[in-house]
């Protein structure tokens, strides 16, 4: 009665110091008493379930503990912070407004800094459209191929040259010399450096599809080199808590045969289970670092914490039929082998160009000297010398050169129509096998949550009924069995999902950076 009387008196004392006219409303909860201020609606704050907390869970907040703050100070509503006005523990101490919120940052921030610095999965992508030295290789390309389209165009230019040369005339004992300049035309060379120039335009648009494509595939490997880290990190987690339960099994068994409980059988059966865990999470760490060098190979960095991808839903066509109509219209496989078919048609023109005439113009100015060898100071004579000219040639008989070129041209023309038909086909089954991929892993991530709560719900029951001798100890390693293998498909599953998503978008033409959001720019010829 002492002790409630001064507890009593301590509570009237901190209220009236912190509001003299406000009425306090009373709620028990947990063991703490919470004082709310006048007209403020009552709420449930504290919801979490009635666990024991350890001691060395316990924290101290200004001299005082505070037990439990990862389940009571954690639940608490932000909402009712700006109405509390002190909170009584356990022990009859009062914490303040203050010291609470103070508890509270000491809390959140380590978490927010670990969220902070974990990677997601558009960071990942976004290095690996960076670093990766297959996508490098192939911008390289792509611009090396931008320069054949000025080499092309090259030859409907002016050249113009710097001629000088000496000699010796025996017969007149004379030196002679000649310098000069000419310039070289072609005014028409039956369209073939028209049509050449095409050629290489379309070959240049078709590396630029080639390098998209190839970025499309990176980015995707990259995803899934993402997800299996994710996933082997995650598999490692259920295995050690595999091992740890069957650890704890084990000496609880231990304990219970020395006291005459148990027999040895139970402990034979815990420790082979617990063996086979153990084997278990060696392949997972083994499996781990697996993942993780081909991570660092596509993506061309450690991966530090990640924090798991999602499925980019906004992005994925809403059935099948827009899936294969966005594919056939945009994949840059597919266009890229257009472009090579219409660049087929262009160099059948280039072939044909060879049977038409060509004309060619040129200017030249130059000096010519001549000086007596027997008096090297006195020029006998020396002369300005001009011509122009222009020169049409005509092909007559070329030996059937020419037309065999024009031949395989047209052989060349058939094969890339055939070559973009394969690739439509191919374009198209990728696409449908994508989709049907995302639509199975989706209903197996369904079943198999619903499978882990319904293992979760076996295992507690068979340890419960354990407890009172209507189950085995067999049947309890079997449930945690079970239960651990659901827990492994579902993680299996959530991976194939999200890498089943980004499959679609990479079979339809829609994983480049700049559909992602990456960049602003592709790094490719733009950049040129």
């Amino acid at each position: 009665m002492r002790k409630n009387a001064m507890q009593h008196l301590r509570c009237k004392t901190e209220t009236r110091r912190l509001s003299h006219k406000r009425r306090r409303t009373r709620k028990r909860i947990r063991g703490g008493t919470i004082f709310f201020s006048r007209g403020v609606r009552r709420r449930q704050i504290l919801a979490a379930p009635s666990l024991p907390i350890p001691s060395a869970k316990r924290r101290s907040v200004a001299g005082r503990l505070l037990t439990p703050p990862d389940e009571r100070l954690r639940a608490l509503d932000p909402d009712c912070l700006a109405c509390w006005r002190a909170i009584r523990l356990p022990n009859g101490d009062f914490c303040s407004m203050k010291r609470i919120l103070v508890a509270l940052v000491a809390m959140i921030a380590p978490i927010a800094m670990a969220e902070a610095h974990a990677e997601p999965l558009s960071s990942a992508l976004a290095k690996a459209y960076r670093n990766n030295p297959t996508l490098n290789a192939a911008r390289a390309g792509a611009r090396a191929s931008a320069y054949d389209v000025d080499i092309a165009r090259s030859a409907m230019h002016p050249r113009i040259a710097w001629r000088s040369g000496i000699g010796y005339d025996s017969s007149a004992a004379t030196n002679r010399g000649t310098f000069g300049i000419v310039l070289d035309q072609t005014l028409f060379d039956g369209l073939q450096t028209t049509n050449n120039v095409e050629v290489n335009k379309a070959r240049q648009r078709a590396a630029e599809e080639n390098t998209r494509n190839t970025e499309q595939n990176i980015l995707f490997e990259a995803t899934e080199a993402y997800m299996d880290v994710v996933l082997a990190r995650r598999i490692v987690v259920l295995r050690k808590q595999d091992l740890d339960f069957l650890k704890e099994l084990t000496r609880s068994e231990i304990a219970r045969q020395q006291a005459g409980e148990r027999t040895r059988t139970n402990i034979a059966q815990a420790e082979a289970r617990r063996a086979a865990a153990e084997a278990e999470l060696s392949l997972a760490y083994a499996e781990a670092k697996r993942v993780q060098a081909t991570y660092r190979q596509i993506i061309g960095d450690e991966p530090g914490k990640l924090t798991g991808g999602k499925v980019p839903v906004k992005m994925l066509p809403a059935n099948l039929d827009k899936a294969l109509a966005i594919a056939a219209k945009q994949h840059p496989a597919l266009l890229a082998k257009r472009h090579l078919a219409e660049g087929a048609v262009f160099n059948v023109a280039v072939s044909e160009g060879k049977l038409l005439p060509t004309v060619k113009g040129s200017i030249g100015i130059g000096r010519g000297e001549r000086n007596s060898a027997l008096d090297a100071m006195a020029f006998d004579g020396s002369a300005t010398e001009q011509k122009a000219g222009i020169e049409l040639k005509v092909p007559i008989y070329q030996r059937g050169k020419v037309e065999a070129e024009i031949r395989r041209s047209k052989e060349d023309l058939g094969k890339s129509n055939f070559t973009v038909d394969v690739q439509h086909a191919e374009v198209q089954a990728k696409a449908a096998s994508a989709w049907a991929q995302y639509q199975g892993a989706l209903a197996t991530a369904s079943a198999n949550r619903a499978s882990v709560k319904a293992a979760t719900m076996a295992k507690d029951g068979m340890m419960a009924e354990q407890a009172i001798g209507q189950r085995t100890f067999l049947d309890v390693l079997e449930a945690q069995a079970e239960l651990i293998k659901a827990q492994v498909r579902l993680a299996n599953a959530e991976r194939d999902t999200v890498v089943g998503g980004y499959r679609i978008l990479s079979a339809i033409g829609k994983l480049g950076a700049k559909d992602l959001g990456l960049v602003a720019r592709r790094a490719d010829t733009e950049a040129r």
